[in-house]
């Protein structure tokens, strides 16, 4: 891991590969294979053994984390520089960074034996989809079964997702070792688990770990269900060739096994939150019940023996996993719902009766003569949806369910000019209470501003911006001054027209004038091309700007300009 951070400080932007970093995992793994074999010859050199051998073992694990990031930068940047257009990022204040994302995610060969893979897996989810929706199924419940159980969340309403994200239940609809459990143990349950440990434990073994995989590829391969799969494959394993380690051992051994395959893991925030999550319930959740029952063990083994013990567990299962991913979510989303490990006792049971029973229906859907069986699971389901969807409410609803912004994040004074080709806008914010929205189409900020409203000013602004519509120059008490210009210089406008500007904004109608004219006319400090331009509108306006010697700042190119006041 500490090999991968310092690989994605030095390699995340270059292209090439440095021969030393395989000069150097291979001379450590020299040393170790040299220092083994003289613990081996002088079993009394104590200090080779509890100090040099440890220390080139780290090392050389550090340089392997260097060595199979800086390959995996490599492909990628191959791979995107053969694309027509790489991605890029629009640069907007708290934008999603796409460019990191797709980093993440990988270069794709689509003529692959995996991308092939993939396709047909995708094919068939596609079908199965379409079997949901053939189903009585109404679209609200459809969407969140076919996310808990084929992991497809493409068909779920945003207010169904913020409403799963307030009451702190997402992790029931991304596929992860909650699901995989559900429908392996209902599986192990059909075939009778004790198999396991009979001398067909090796076909039935071989069947579950088969199955697991599928299911995985069927989903897309989600990182939190890699996760799942790969640690229940190498615990059954474990159980077969009767080496009973711990869970928390298998837990790094697929963390390791998962880095070595694919470093950028390690960025990933699903699988951090599936990790961190794992852990906690491996470290804590049984302290948390001991913790709770404290003298009476007694009581707690015949609660545990008649089944009883199910709901403290769920609840102690919730805290555990809450107590090691809460940093993350606070850092990641700036919210954290404190009641959901309470309320996640109700929603476990109906999440696994829910999938359950969706695979009933799946199977039940293709049998003609059984479409009264499928009607009425289509009902239940409905119901269990509705049900749980007022149970979230409910929790959302209560005081203090959802603490927001663990510290202030409010806008500071700056200018921002959006990277909007559908909606130019320059914004100029002087407080979080008060600003300003400049630009050539204010019929269109609502629509075209959509995004940067949720993303931005809701979360950073206390008041909605004034927009400023049929204005071409704003100015600010503090002397600063940004001038407009969407189509010809009028002569109104060379009347009127302020000097020594500290921005001149040129949009999509700036057609005819030529930089000179702007430049004699406003005496600009720099001078903004937006993206809404012709690409060759902007190549002409940035020439002619070389000639007059003005600062140039292109949109298109280098994203959004955000200037502070």
């Amino acid at each position: 891991m500490a090999g991968i951070v310092v690989a994605d400080n030095l390699f995340y932007d270059r292209y090439v590969v440095p021969t030393w970093l395989d000069v150097v995992t291979w001379f450590f793994c020299f040393v170790i294979a040299v220092a083994a074999l003289l613990i081996w010859r002088h079993r009394q050199s104590e200090a080779l053994g509890r100090y040099v051998f440890p220390l080139f073992v780290g090392l050389f694990f550090f340089a392997v984390g260097l060595q199979r990031y800086a390959t995996y930068a490599k492909d990628v940047h191959a791979a995107w520089h053969q694309l027509p257009y790489p991605p890029v990022n629009q640069g907007n204040p708290d934008e999603f960074d796409y460019v990191r994302w797709r980093w993440i995610q990988g270069a794709h060969d689509s003529t692959s034996s995996l991308a092939l893979l993939r396709s047909r897996a995708d094919k068939l989810r596609d079908k199965l989809v379409r079997q949901y929706h053939q189903t009585a199924v109404d679209g609200q419940t459809a969407g969140i079964i076919i996310a808990s159980t084929l992991g497809d969340r493409s068909q779920l309403h945003y207010e169904t997702r913020d409403l799963y994200a307030a009451a702190g239940a997402s992790h029931l609809l991304a596929l992860s070792g909650l699901h995989l459990s559900i429908i392996v143990g209902f599986m192990l349950t059909l075939l009778r688990a004790r198999l396991l440990l009979s001398r067909w434990r090796f076909l039935m073994g071989a069947a579950v770990v088969v199955f697991i995989w599928f299911y995985a590829f069927l989903a897309g391969l989600p990182t939190s269900l890699v996760r799942a799969a790969t640690m229940t494959s190498l615990f059954v394993f474990g159980m077969l060739s009767r080496r009973y380690s711990t869970p928390l051992q298998w837990l790094i051994l697929t963390a390791l096994l998962l880095l070595l395959v694919r470093p950028v893991f390690l960025f990933d925030v699903g699988a951090q939150l599936s990790f961190a999550a794992v852990a906690g319930i491996l470290v804590i959740h049984r302290r948390i019940v001991l913790w709770a029952f404290g003298h009476w063990q007694i009581q707690l083994f015949r609660l545990q023996r008649h089944h009883l013990l199910w709901p403290l567990s769920l609840l102690s299962v919730s805290l555990a996993a809450q107590a090691f991913t809460l940093p993350l979510v606070a850092y990641y989303f700036h919210r954290l719902p404190l009641y959901a490990p309470l309320f996640n006792i109700v929603f476990i049971p109906v999440t696994t009766v829910l999938i359950l029973g969706a695979l009933v229906l799946l199977a039940v859907s293709f049998v003609g003569m059984l479409a009264p069986l499928a009607l009425l699971l289509s009902r239940a389901l409905s119901f269990l949806v509705t049900f749980q969807m007022g149970v979230m409410q409910f929790e959302v609803s209560l005081p203090g369910a959802v603490v927001h912004d663990f510290w202030s994040r409010k806008a500071q004074p700056q200018v921002v000019v959006y990277n909007n080709r559908r909606c130019p806008a320059l914004h100029v914010i002087a407080a979080p209470d008060k600003s300003w929205l400049l630009t050539p189409q204010p019929d269109s900020v609502s629509v075209g501003m959509r995004y940067i409203a949720s993303s931005f000013w809701e979360k950073r602004l206390t008041a909605a911006p004034v927009v400023l519509g049929g204005q071409h120059v704003i100015a600010l008490d503090n002397g600063f001054k940004a001038v407009m210009i969407d189509g010809v210089v009028a002569e109104t406008q060379e009347k009127h027209a302020p000097s020594d500007v500290d921005l001149l904004w040129l949009t999509h109608g700036c057609s005819e004038n030529r930089v000179s004219d702007f430049v004699s006319l406003y005496k600009p400090q720099l001078l903004v091309l937006d993206a809404s331009l012709p690409r060759w509108r902007r190549r002409q306006l940035r020439r002619q700007a070389e000639r007059v010697g003005v600062s140039v700042y292109d949109i298109a190119e280098r994203g959004a300009l955000k200037v502070k006041l």
